[in-house]
């Protein structure tokens, strides 16, 4: 096998892993966990598996990023993915911890209102945020399409 086709098969097989895992969490999982279990718990459940999303996300970004230049495409199919794994780095370190500090099912009988409106401000970004990167990564998916066909 070349190099080149070593490169590539990286670089699908990590955009697929990403793009494919994250739709998975956002139209499976998290709709039947939501329905199934109670709320706390579903929450608990969804801020653990963001966790290895996020993780996943980071290294798919850097893996996409890394093939892509070794590949010798340049611009927004490097710098995109690597914005992207910057943004899931950032999600998992600081907005998720975050977001389970004020968590109800964290703060039990203590939770307040403004400690539920900071929870919800925060959910939103972390919605927004996790969009933002699925989005991206579908259009990553897109362009490489477009590079491989050479259009």
């Amino acid at each position: 096998m070349s190099s080149r086709r070593l490169l590539r098969f990286a670089l699908w097989l990590a955009l697929g892993g990403w793009v494919g895992s994250w739709a998975f969490f956002a139209f499976v999982v998290s709709r039947i966990a939501f329905r199934v279990l109670p709320g706390n718990v579903a929450g608990d459940l969804a801020g653990a598996l963001l966790s290895n999303l996020h993780w996943g996300g980071a290294v798919a970004g850097l893996v996409v990023a890394g093939t892509s230049w070794a590949l010798g495409r340049r611009g927004l199919r490097v710098a995109v993915p690597l914005g992207l794994a910057l943004i899931c780095m950032a999600s998992e370190l600081w907005l998720s911890p975050a977001v389970a500090a004020v968590r109800p099912s964290t703060l039990g009988a203590a939770s307040t209102q403004a400690a539920a409106e900071r929870f919800h401000v925060l959910h939103r970004l972390s919605l927004g945020l996790f969009l933002a990167v699925h989005l991206a990564s579908i259009g990553l998916v897109w362009s490489n399409v477009r590079e491989d066909d050479g259009i």
